[in-house]
């Protein structure tokens, strides 16, 4: 079994199809994805999204499994090239991708926002400033931020909040 990895260039928004079909053909194959906070609906969602769009990594499941089957499945436009070369990665380098996607994972807070976590109004009368969380409730956010040199408290939708 060949120890590289390819890298796949798909159809837009359908890494997952590439995934699924390459998989039942009996590739081995890797799509990174992280996880992040998104405001839907008035409510915060955990979204999983490809952290590389429109890319995946694809193995041969054994020696003998050729490529070619690649670019005629249905959500992959083709193998990635540069000239007549396939474009590799090597078994320590998709390892090395797997520990920082895990990281990632790792690093994803429980909610969309934290007591002490950085933040800056992203609109409303407080655009632009930075604060520090000191409270999460269900619909607002208590952060404590400087405004003319005086230390001030606000409750405000969670909406209007970023990530710093």
């Amino acid at each position: 079994m060949s120890q590289d990895w390819y890298v796949c260039f798909t159809k837009p928004r359908q890494e997952e199809l590439a995934h699924q079909r390459l998989a039942s053909q009996g590739y081995a194959v890797y799509l990174p994805r992280f996880v992040r906070w998104v405001r839907h609906a008035r409510q915060w969602q955990r979204v999983s999204s490809a952290l590389f769009p429109r890319y995946l990594f694809v193995q041969p499941g054994d020696a003998g499994q050729s490529l070619a089957p690649v670019r005629n499945t249905p959500g992959v436009a083709g193998l990635v090239r540069f000239g007549p070369e396939l474009a590799r990665l090597s078994a320590l380098r998709m390892e090395a991708l797997r520990r920082v996607v895990a990281a990632l994972d790792a690093a994803t807070p429980e909610q969309p926002f934290a007591a002490g976590a950085a933040v800056v109004f992203s609109h409303g009368p407080l655009a632009g400033l930075q604060g520090i969380v000191s409270q999460v409730a269900d619909e607002r956010v208590m952060v404590m931020f400087n405004l003319l040199g005086q230390p001030q408290t606000v409750a405000v939708p969670a909406d209007q909040l970023a990530c710093a």
